[in-house]
């Protein structure tokens, strides 16, 4: 079967995801994720994912761009290939960065993240060796190997003594006509001078010649064993870095499995991050996830517009359940019918892939296996195919596939054969689809399957108002293909539109003025609602202006409230201290009890006046199912349900309990 990813626009979705995560391994997974098996595996998906939205809220992500992908040179070292320096101080960078995933799951409160963080086995220890085994410059330190340290240092002894040794051959006079020029260079290792050919022998030891023959390459003879002493030194040092580099990498080879599975852990935490950065990217949600078939996506866009930075993308609702199987796109072309079924079928895969849809909050999308998707040309020259046979052949699969769990997506059913047998065909593998208790969306330009609803098969057109496409879904009305007001705004001469009216047939022409007139209708049902909302506006605007009045003339109130509040409590306080200089000079005087009774019921009025001002606060008038403004977390939420003084706030993922007087009016 068919990846319904490859019909469905995923590629466009895929760049979206490759372009937010921050590691070779998160883009590997990303490229070769598979759908999800399960509803329950697709929620245990979203759990992770939602966790990491709430962490993003914070202004927290992982910190997964601390593991470098260190995966081939793990894999060498396990098969005994000693790994060079910069490889080993790439695991000891990568293992570094495990530690600073690990601790920071472990401070995360999510049980999913907390969980990942417990997968981690991170074998600290070595890494520390490692990265005490190199120096700045990404050499063996001294300090790490004293053996290394003290060879080095006879190396460059004896470097020093070469080349003081050839310094004062070049300086020697007696050298001085048998030298065909002043410098030393390097041969087969060896540090020579360049000699005139006719002095060469008695030097030293000639390491070659020059091209033309006149110059002699020589060692000269004091200098032989202060070499040798200088390649025994160096071979040494070359051993005992071999040696060094073995032994690091057998470390890194014992602990190859544990870092391996935390490095493929970082990946699969960074894909996670990115799908929540995707989601908040189209402003998207967590939906609910079932197993009973249902689709109510509410507010959905088509992913891919949904990515178009600044773009205004009509939102449409898109429903399906038990009852209402299949849903009939109809409307004229480039009205939005193949965007409103890929949209079903994309958020469909990406609920499969554990990624928040771009739609509402409230939202619910059941778990499809599997997703049919026939949209697009199948035909095959090789296969002898044509475009009707390659999707005849796309319909039985589907109709062999279809039972509960089942989403089957056709763009134009049973479209490219004569329009009659067409339709019957469409008509018949509908029925069929619904009979199975498949889910189906489809569009269609037929008639008769517009006419085909019923309570199992609902028909909904995409609205075509002033000549042009609106793209909004009307559900329950069937739009009319348009074919011929499409043909003459893209300027269709209108001898040919007059040829085509006539040559329509009788009945097709009775179902194009019924779909006309009822266009008709609802265009004077647009104008009827125009002109409502208008005086909906003007009622809007004079209600907002007493609204305005009202809180001005309570403002006024409070102002006037908090004066009198304050003027009392300053009266109440110089009569506390009056009673307090009362009571001290009559400490010893019989009428002590009564002062103290005094100041007592002075300081309990304070308190009560105290309570007053708290308890006269404004409250929010919340209304359940309005958009609020919640000012402790700086969010819109909406208001799910009212206790008393406080109110439950849907905000984003999170179901929030606040004060009523922490609520305020929608900001823009």
């Amino acid at each position: 079967m068919i990846d319904p990813r490859a019909a469905l626009d995923w590629e466009a979705v895929l760049d979206a995801l490759l372009a937010l995560v921050r590691t070779p391994m998160g883009a590997d997974r990303a490229r070769t994720m598979v759908l999800l098996p399960s509803a329950g595996a697709v929620n245990e998906a979203y759990r992770l994912v939602d966790e990491l939205m709430a962490a993003r809220m914070k202004g927290e992500s992982p910190p997964v761009n601390g593991v470098a992908d260190v995966r081939p040179e793990v894999g060498r070292a396990a098969r005994g290939v000693v790994l060079e320096a910069w490889a080993l101080i790439s695991v000891g960078g990568a293992i570094a960065g495990l530690v600073d995933v690990a601790e920071w799951l472990a401070r995360r409160e999510g049980p999913a993240l907390q969980a990942m963080g417990s997968a981690i086995d991170v074998p600290g220890g070595v890494g520390v060796r490692l990265q005490a085994a190199f120096d700045r410059d990404g050499q063996l330190s001294d300090a790490a190997w004293p053996k290394l340290a003290s060879l080095r240092r006879q190396c460059d002894s004896l470097r020093a003594a070469v080349q003081q040794a050839f310094d004062a051959v070049l300086a020697d006079e007696g050298w001085g006509d048998m030298l065909q020029e002043r410098y030393v260079t390097e041969r087969d290792g060896r540090l020579v001078v360049p000699v005139k050919m006719s002095h060469r022998k008695g030097l030293g030891i000639v390491h070659g010649s020059s091209h033309s023959g006149e110059t002699a390459f020589v060692e000269p003879g004091h200098t032989v064993e202060l070499q040798n002493d200088l390649r025994a030194v160096r071979d040494a040092i070359e051993a005992e870095t071999f040696r060094i580099l073995g032994e690091l990498s057998g470390m890194v080879a014992r602990v190859a499995v544990p870092l391996l599975a935390g490095v493929e852990l970082t990946g699969e935490l960074d894909l996670a991050a990115a799908k929540a950065d995707l989601g908040f990217q189209w402003d998207g949600n967590i939906p609910r996830v079932g197993a009973d078939g249902v689709v109510d996506l509410r507010r959905a866009r088509h992913p891919v517009l949904a990515l178009r930075p600044g773009a205004s993308v009509v939102a449409n609702d898109l429903r399906l359940d038990s009852v209402r199987r299949c849903l009939v796109l109809t409307g004229p072309n480039a009205g939005g019918k193949t965007i409103a079924l890929k949209t079903v079928g994309l958020c469909a895969v990406l609920a499969r892939l554990g990624i928040p849809l771009p739609a509402a909050a409230d939202s619910r999308l059941d778990f499809f296996d599997p997703i049919v998707a026939d949209i697009g040309d199948v035909q095959s020259v090789a296969g002898d195919l044509s475009t009707f046979s390659g999707h005849v052949l796309r319909l039985k699969e589907a109709i062999e596939l279809a039972r509960p769990g089942v989403l089957v997506l056709v763009d134009e059913v049973a479209v490219g054969t004569d329009p009659a047998q067409g339709a019957a065909l469409a008509a018949a593998v509908v029925e069929a689809l619904v009979e199975a208790n498949a889910r189906v969306v489809v569009t269609t330009h037929y008639p008769e399957l517009k006419a085909a609803a019923d309570e199992r098969i609902v028909v909904a057109g995409m609205e075509f108002a002033d000549g042009r496409p609106t793209y909004r879904l009307v559900v329950g009305q069937a739009s009319g293909s348009q074919a011929l007001v499409v043909a003459q705004r893209m300027g269709m001469p209108e001898r040919v539109l007059a040829r085509a009216t006539t040559l329509l047939d009788e009945r097709a022409a009775q179902v194009a003025r019924l779909l006309g007139k009822l266009e008709a209708e609802r265009e004077d049902v647009r104008l009827l609602s125009r002109q409502v909302d208008a005086q909906a506006a003007g009622l809007a605007a004079r209600e907002a202006e007493l609204a305005t009045r009202e809180r001005k003339l309570q403002g006024k109130i409070d102002g006037e409230r908090q004066r009198l509040v304050e003027a009392t409590r300053e009266k109440l306080s110089r009569m506390e201290a009056e009673l307090r200089e009362l009571v001290k000079s009559l400490h010893a005087a019989p009428s002590l009890k009564a002062g103290n009774a005094g100041l007592q019921v002075v300081r309990a009025a304070r308190a009560g006046l105290d309570e007053e001002q708290e308890a006269t606060a404004p409250a929010y008038a919340a209304k359940v199912g309005e958009k609020v403004w919640v000012t402790t977390v700086a969010q819109h939420g909406v208001v799910a349900a009212l206790h008393g003084k406080e109110a439950e706030v849907q905000v984003r993922s999170m179901r929030l309990r606040v004060p009523l007087s922490k609520l305020e009016a929608p900001r823009r």
